[in-house]
């Protein structure tokens, strides 16, 4: 079973994985360092500079909230201070996800604005990114803003290349300006081989610089290279973080989910969700309700994690203290379809209709399955899903394999999701147990080979190719193999327990 959660939350503060707590008689290992950022800062007395480092951290750790907070009170202290406006403005730039709102258009412009009128003090390179994220809020379409800073910060990074900081923001701010990284040939654009220039670059002046390893980690998954930023997720889990920066432990994630290392994934991620819990716990201001748009990330990461290695009852517990959504998505997953149609109650909108849809139609119920098909959108592959869970409902193996087939058209070439796409309704697991129930194991083996490429040391797959193998008469030894190896449930899967 998983630690108590009150135990959770003291190893995430400790910087210890929860695992750490699991034999308390066990010699404790070192401290880890904690997680830190600098841009020294001329004429800043120390508490001020501290502010600054504050706020450059959460910048990186995306808690754009409390970088404001953190920036306005080094301001306070020192209104001459120009690179805390830039700060300011850079906190509704700087995460990718959410790069622009109106509200933050209007908040850094103001602090452009101001830190202009603040630069008699200012060094080189604070009076180039106040100058640079000016165009970022001058005129011109979005696209065109960001180009603009973007290319005012390419411009200082090709003859300065001796500031970890300001090459780590170069990065992000070209990632913001461009639409693609391949050049519709395969190729990578000479954009995106600036990125990787200037993290590598950044991270061979300052290894410890946790903004660089957190952009190349986006960055090297985006190219399918994530083995290439397993150093960069070694170093964002090395790190104790203070509340509020979840999100850094959580990136580590990100690659253990596409190298196949599950248990990491659950560790690094439940270090998350406390993390979490623990900057919760001190109040609701602006960095709190801006790292609440996150939480449910870290929590889908050790879900999924858990439940993929067959560790349902931590699974289980974890779910428990987390919101209905959540809830629903471990209880799909793990085939508790009772308690699916009690957590969902009446509601039949978006997931809550696939999810009342998959418990119906596993416990029988044709008129409330079919019912909530009725209320899911042709686009995507929820319909499709629903499609294949009609059919299981009729006993009928091919249609439910070609609802399947449907589905897995609109999924296999896609992003490969955070983290795995649909992971409380797996569209490739279920795609090749249906087409196995079919009597088709060579398509399934296809499938479910295809599949352990994009999310290898999955047991569920490796159980799935080993049936498909021995349903042909051939050699099933090695997925067999790996299949224990990777499997940690309490009994073995079985073909209704896929998809």
């Amino acid at each position: 079973m998983r630690s108590p959660w009150i135990a959770v939350l003291a190893c995430a503060l400790l910087g210890a994985p929860p695992a750490a707590l699991a034999q308390s008689a066990s010699p404790q290992p070192p401290a880890m360092q904690e997680a830190r950022a600098h841009w020294p800062v001329q004429g800043a007395d120390e508490p001020t500079q501290r502010l600054i480092d504050r706020g450059l951290l959460m910048l990186y750790a995306f808690d754009v909230g409390e970088a404001r907070v953190a920036f306005a009170e080094a301001l306070a202290r020192n209104p001459n201070v120009a690179l805390a406006y830039w700060g300011e403005a850079e906190a509704d730039t700087i995460d990718i996800n959410s790069p622009q709102t109106t509200e933050g258009d209007k908040r850094g412009a103001a602090a452009s604005a101001e830190g202009r009128q603040h630069l008699s003090g200012a060094s080189e390179t604070e009076r180039m990114l106040v100058d640079a994220i000016s165009s970022r809020y001058g005129r011109g379409t979005k696209k065109e803003r960001f180009a603009h800073y973007a290319d005012a910060l390419s411009a200082w990074t090709k003859t300065h290349r001796d500031d970890a900081n300001v090459l780590t923001v170069a990065a992000f701010a070209i990632w913001n300006a461009e639409d693609a990284l391949f050049d519709g040939h395969d190729a990578i654009t000479p954009k995106a081989n600036e990125m990787i220039a200037d993290l590598d670059a950044a991270l061979a002046l300052d290894p410890a610089n946790v903004g660089a390893h957190h952009l190349r980690i986006h960055l090297m998954e985006e190219l399918h290279r994530a083995r290439d930023a397993a150093s960069d997720a070694e170093a964002l889990s090395s790190y104790s973080y203070p509340p509020g920066t979840s999100h850094l432990p959580h990136m580590s994630g990100h690659i253990w989910s596409r190298i196949g290392e599950y248990a990491r994934l659950v560790a690094d991620n439940e270090r998350a969700v406390a993390n979490d819990q623990a900057w919760f716990a001190q109040g609701d201001g602006p960095g709190q309700q801006y790292m609440k748009l996150y939480h449910d990330h870290d929590v889908d990461f050790v879900l999924y994690g858990l439940t993929t290695l067959g560790r349902n009852d931590e699974a289980r517990a974890f779910a428990q203290h987390e919101d209905t959504t959540m809830q629903i998505k471990a209880a799909v997953r793990l085939h508790d379809d009772a308690r699916v149609l009690r957590l969902t109650g009446a509601d039949s909108t978006g997931s809550a209709a696939l999810a009342r849809l998959v418990a119906a139609a596993r416990l029988g119920d044709a008129p409330a399955a079919r019912a909530m098909l009725a209320k899911l959108s042709d686009g995507g592959s929820a319909k499709r899903v629903g499609d294949a869970m009609i059919a299981l409902l009729a006993h009928d193996t091919a249609a439910r394999a070609a609802g399947y087939a449907r589905a897995y058209e609109v999924t296999k070439n896609a992003a490969l999701g955070d983290p795995k796409t649909s992971w409380q309704t797996p569209v490739g697991e279920g795609y090749g147990a249906a087409l196995l129930a079919a009597g088709k194991p060579a398509d399934a083996e296809a499938v479910f080979t295809a599949e352990l490429k994009r999310y290898p040391n999955d047991p569920h797959l490796e159980w799935g190719l080993a049936e498909a193998l021995k349903a042909q008469g051939k050699d099933d030894a090695a997925p067999r193999a790996a299949y224990r190896a990777s499997w940690e449930g309490s009994r073995d899967l079985t073909l209704a327990d896929l998809g």
